[in-house]
């Protein structure tokens, strides 16, 4: 299921560097390095960046990967930190889903793109059930629309997307 949202990533122009936002398990984080791409990957729990970085040591070791540990509503980097953000599979854990869109605008240059799983993934591709995802999917389309991203659905997951202008 996550290689159909990595064929739809494999389209599009992320550049030499990435804020990968909600890094998990670090399935996203491997997919990134190796398309080459230099990453600073965050997440909100200690264990997760912990874990990764004993995962990923030798990339973190050559300067490819930075770890950090903070939510996604506010990221450690500076403006137009990389040049892209991206998230996959974690939108609907974040807390405040408008400051965390914004957070991942004001880090990338060119492009952000969030992934999350829609209600129908519910209990098949992840624990959660298909209300929650429903209600969380809800508020982040109407929010993402109002600042301005695309929203595209497939059967189990969704697309948010935006590209900025340099």
């Amino acid at each position: 299921m996550i290689e159909e949202i990595f064929q739809d990533l494999d389209a599009l122009d992320l550049g030499s560097s990435a804020v990968d936002v909600g890094a998990g398990f670090g399935a996203s984080t491997e997919y990134l390095l190796r398309r080459g791409v230099r990453v600073c990957a965050v997440d909100v729990d200690p264990g997760v960046v912990t874990s990764l970085r004993s995962r990923f040591r030798q990339f973190v070791e050559i300067g490819m990967l930075r770890l950090d540990l903070a939510p996604a509503e506010a990221l450690p980097y500076r403006d137009a930190a990389c040049n892209s953000a991206i998230s996959v599979v974690a939108l609907h854990h974040f807390r405040d889903v408008r400051r965390a869109l914004l957070e991942m605008e004001r880090v990338a240059r060119r492009l952000v793109v969030v992934y999350d799983w829609a209600p129908e993934a519910g209990g098949v591709t992840n624990p959660h059930s298909p209300e929650e995802l429903s209600q969380k999917m809800e508020t982040a389309v109407e929010i993402a629309k109002t600042l301005g991203f695309e929203y595209t659905a497939r059967r189990l997951w969704y697309r948010l997307l935006k590209r900025k202008t340099l």
